[in-house]
């Protein structure tokens, strides 16, 4: 099935069409997403949110939203599920959203296709396999998706949200375990590095 078929696609703001040039002219503040905020892991990652000064209050439309799919425009495409903590965030024209508009297709589902090297690789192959290339909004819509049962969706969902949760354990003992190594080499040399 189609990507256009069950989801709205849309690009985000060009921003400084919008962007107030002093305070004077600032309506409201918002955070933004940009490219280093897509974490590779699929979330976003909050400390590398810009500030947005905006000269008016900016359409929903233009503001992530929960169950939003934000991807890059270009590969890696690093899509990133929107949560409840990730709402109202400005959507910048280098990425787009994708909203999902059929209760068949579960957004946790489609973001772990969207990520897959089989997506990748049909998006590439459809822009030419420049991987700097920007991908067009039309190439993501006409991206045949395969759309298993609900029931297989959910369960896929479980299992990738599992892995993640492995994935982000593991880092976070690899760090705790890089302290402690760090600390007993202060303590067999005597002093500090």
């Amino acid at each position: 099935m189609k990507l256009s078929d069950f989801a709205k696609l849309q690009s985000g703001l060009v921003l400084n069409r919008k962007e107030a040039r002093s305070s004077e002219e600032t309506v409201k503040e918002y955070k933004r997403l940009n490219l280093r905020s897509l974490d590779i892991n699929g979330t976003v990652n909050h400390n590398e949110l810009d500030l947005f000064s905006s000269t008016e209050l900016l359409d929903d439309s233009l503001l992530t939203q929960t169950n939003d799919i934000v991807v890059k425009l270009f590969a890696p495409f690093s899509p990133v599920l929107i949560t409840p903590a990730d709402v109202g965030l400005v959507i910048p024209s280098q990425l787009a959203v994708i909203r999902i508009r059929s209760k068949t297709v579960l957004p946790q589902y489609l973001c772990y296709w969207l990520s897959t090297h089989e997506a990748s690789e049909t998006l590439l192959s459809i822009e030419g396999w420049q991987s700097q290339r920007t991908i067009k909004i039309g190439t993501f819509a006409d991206l045949d998706v395969p759309i298993p049962p609900l029931e297989k969706q959910i369960i896929i969902s479980d299992l990738v949200c599992v892995s993640n949760r492995r994935e982000q354990l593991y880092r976070e003992l690899i760090s705790e375990q890089k302290k402690l190594t760090s600390l007993e080499i202060k303590r067999i040399i005597g002093g500090n590095l």
